[in-house]
């Protein structure tokens, strides 16, 4: 099984939330993206944009 990964480009991480099926909506010293869900909610996610994002903030 593989391990967690300790840090992660940012790059990645948001590839990663954009296969997902988060789009991004305003991009300053944070990111923020969000989901719209097949019953009609959304999913919001924000976090800090940074060139690595740390193993516990994923």
């Amino acid at each position: 099984m593989p391990k967690f990964p300790v840090d992660a480009p940012i790059k990645k991480v948001i590839k990663t939330l954009q296969i997902l099926g988060f789009r991004i909506v305003r991009q300053g010293n944070h990111i923020s993206m969000v989901r719209d869900n097949p019953d009609g909610t959304r999913t919001p996610l924000t976090m800090p944009n940074h060139s690595r994002i740390k193993g516990s903030t994923l």
